[in-house]
């Protein structure tokens, strides 16, 4: 026969203990992910700002890091730091790449993103007559 409950048992106390700080965890682990995964669009858009600003007919490698570091201030605010932002410009591509920590909610982690894009470098090219 079986008894009935008993009020006070707790049974299910040691089931909630081990169950909330995991489920606390995982939640905490997909809103980083979340934040890791827009710091890394934030970081792309740093990228095609500086890069567009860099591949232009009369633009120089110094112009281009002037645009990253404006396309920096007004992108990456508290999303990115630690930012390092690398423009080359040769005679016919340009590359930028940004680098960067996104901030963690989960001691003992580090978050880096890198993206990096390249495009040929616009140029004028005179018509010719036949």
């Amino acid at each position: 026969m079986a008894h009935p409950p008993r009020s006070g048992d707790d049974r299910g106390s040691t089931e909630v203990a081990i169950a909330t700080p995991l489920m606390l965890l995982l939640i905490m682990l997909v809103v980083q992910v979340a934040v890791w995964a827009h710091a890394g669009h934030a970081a792309e858009t740093i990228a095609r700002h500086t890069l567009a600003a860099t591949r232009t007919a009369e633009a120089t490698q110094a112009g281009g890091s002037a645009a990253a570091e404006q396309a920096t201030a007004q992108l990456a605010g508290d999303l990115l730091t630690d930012i390092d932002v690398t423009v080359r410009r040769g005679a016919t591509t340009a590359e930028v790449t940004v680098e960067a920590h996104v901030p963690t909610l989960l001691p003992g982690m580090t978050w880096p993103v890198r993206q990096q894009l390249s495009a040929p470098v616009e140029r004028y090219v005179p018509a010719t007559v036949p």
